[in-house]
């Protein structure tokens, strides 16, 4: 081998040795990298979840959901007790003083429908009530409601008991006040009793977890209540420190509404209280049990508002027009009475109706706003209602409330958005509206009330999915006039079309809403009528669609 050769042959070798001691080099330290990241995600998750350092000790129940939402004697009756290891049985931990929280969070009067539609100014007459909160010796009163509805009121009392008092027994009474020559009359009109349990923060009794009309919600047949009960603890979480220890295994001094051990975007606390488990992954953004088109990261973002993920609900945001110019100038109002009656007639079919026309959020994302006024009849594709709907209509309600705007003129239910959801509902609230479309006309502060009733669950309706593919009695065309028939012949078959559809009794049927009909058809009336309650979808105002709804051009 010639010189050249050799001197090119010890090169070549030694950078192969240079580059394969490299490649040795590069490989542990590729396989130290993947160690390092492997570690920092352990390392990183552990962090996000309770330390395991201050946790009790003992193994969580393989479905944790069996456990929860139940008292501790229905535990033991099921048979449950068995798989729990009871770390400590202490039901009021020393740091604490026992006492059971009662919250009224809302009272509201049902029936003032009966009392719009009789002619007078008897409507104008107030219900006067309160509430009383009755234990074994002591009693506790609300202050008097002069009205039909409490709004959010949030009235909470604590009671104390002994430390280690396993249950409390309690009754809530609403208490009218009639008034008699010199005096009151005092007429207990609903009553509930219930039994709180101190070890699961459960209660049975009158309502309870999944009853019929939702827990911490009673519908009796004259009022509404929402209420809550608590426990002094020592996070702030309302979970009882035995459920803590012995079921969930978390920290009772760690605040769990602020934990999401499992990533789910629903802290611990509220997944206890609506029985999911709070270490397994529920999918929540697109849970819905109840099937009300609010998915449980909204039903929990709405918590303070009363939602409940097993009980359906409606949400409406309402903003109203400014008045106009003149002397006699109509306000654009959707009046309390308006709502209560709207509320009633979804309350008896097991939905709850919430209406934000103001309330005390203390932010401005909320309904309550007035709109510049503008004298123009406004269609669905005016352009002034998607301006409304995009900067007067926060973002994060948008898929969870339907937005309703009282305006001067034009009534519809339609999308504002390329995304084609019918979540805006367009109400008209002038002069024309209430004399032309209504019979008799809407001319006293009574009927004008029984009017925007009327208009606003009609377009509801709409946003509900009742629609003429649904039931051609809906939105008859000849029962407003929009063809091109010659007058007689228009005529002729307006005639012929309340004829055919006048046991269609629905509040979707021009005909019928124009006699003030205010509610939805339960098909129960004859040849031609339909069952508007088995069509409703409360899903469906997030669904693309390409139709107007509306009550006519006023």
């Amino acid at each position: 081998m010639s010189e050249k050769n050799k001197k090119q042959s010890n090169f070549s070798n030694t950078i192969s040795a240079i580059i394969n001691k490299y490649m040795i080099v590069i490989f542990f330290a590729t396989i130290l990298l993947v160690l390092f990241c492997i570690l920092y995600v352990n390392f990183s998750f552990d962090e996000a979840r309770p330390s395991e350092s201050i946790l009790p000790t003992g193994e969580k129940p393989i479905d944790l959901s069996l456990f929860l939402a139940r008292t501790y004697n229905e535990l033991k009756q099921d048979g449950l007790l068995k798989d729990l290891e009871i770390i400590d049985d202490t039901i009021s931990p020393e740091e604490i003083n026992q006492a059971v929280s009662i919250e009224i969070k809302r009272v509201h009067k049902r029936n003032i429908e009966e009392l719009m539609r009789k002619p007078g100014i008897s409507w104008r007459n107030k219900p006067l009530f309160y509430v009383k909160l009755l234990f074994d010796e002591v009693s506790w009163d609300s202050v008097d409601v002069s009205d039909w509805d409490t709004g959010i009121a949030a009235w909470q009392v604590n009671r104390f008991v002994d430390d280690e008092t396993e249950t409390v027994d309690f009754s809530i009474q609403i208490i009218e006040k009639t008034p008699r020559m010199f005096m009151e009359k005092e007429s207990v009109i609903e009553e509930i009793d219930i039994t709180y349990d101190f070890r699961t923060g459960v209660w049975t009794g009158d309502d309870c977890f999944n009853d019929s009309d939702g827990y911490g919600h009673f519908v009796g047949a004259d009022y509404e209540m929402w209420f809550g009960i608590y426990q002094t603890e020592q996070d702030g979480d309302n979970i009882p420190y035995w459920t803590e220890i012995n079921i969930l295994k978390t920290d009772p001094t760690v605040d769990d509404s602020k934990l999401d051990p499992d990533y789910d975007k629903i802290p611990t606390a509220w997944e206890w209280k609506w029985g999911y488990d709070p270490f397994v992954f529920d999918n929540h953004t697109a849970l819905d049990p109840d099937h009300d088109g609010l998915e449980n990261t909204e039903e929990y973002s709405l918590s303070k508002w009363l939602a409940n993920p097993f009980y359906q609900e409606i949400y409406l945001e309402v903003d109203f027009m400014e008045k106009g110019p003149g002397l006699f100038a109509m306000e654009h109002i959707f009046w309390k009475e308006s709502q209560w009656m709207l509320m009633d007639i979804f309350t008896p079919n097991d939905i709850t109706v919430h209406i934000d026309d103001g309330w005390p959020t203390g932010s401005s994302i909320g309904g309550g706003e007035f709109l510049p006024y503008v004298e123009e009849y406004l269609g669905p594709l005016s352009g002034v209602l998607s301006g409304f709907y995009k900067y007067h209509f926060a973002d994060c309600r948008k898929g969870s409330f339907r937005y309703v705007v009282i305006h001067h003129s034009g009534g519809w239910n339609y999308a504002q958005t390329n995304e084609l959801h019918a979540d805006v509902i367009s109400i008209p609230s002038n002069r024309e509206f209430y004399r032309n479309i209504y019979f008799p006309p809407a001319v006293t502060p009574r009927l004008k009330r029984l009017a925007m009733a009327v208009a606003v669950v009609h377009e509801l309706g709409h946003s509900l999915g009742l629609n003429p593919e649904y039931c051609a009695g809906i939105d008859n065309a000849s029962q407003v006039g929009r063809n091109n028939l010659p007058p007689l012949e228009k005529l002729q078959a307006k005639i012929e079309s309340r004829q055919y559809w006048d046991t269609y009794h629905s509040v979707m049927n021009y005909h019928k809403f124009g006699l003030y009909v205010l509610d939805y058809s339960d098909g129960t009336h004859g040849k031609h009528d339909s069952n508007d309650w088995e069509q409703i979808d409360l899903t469906f105002f997030q669904k693309p669609f390409d139709y107007t709804y509306g009550v006519g051009d006023s």
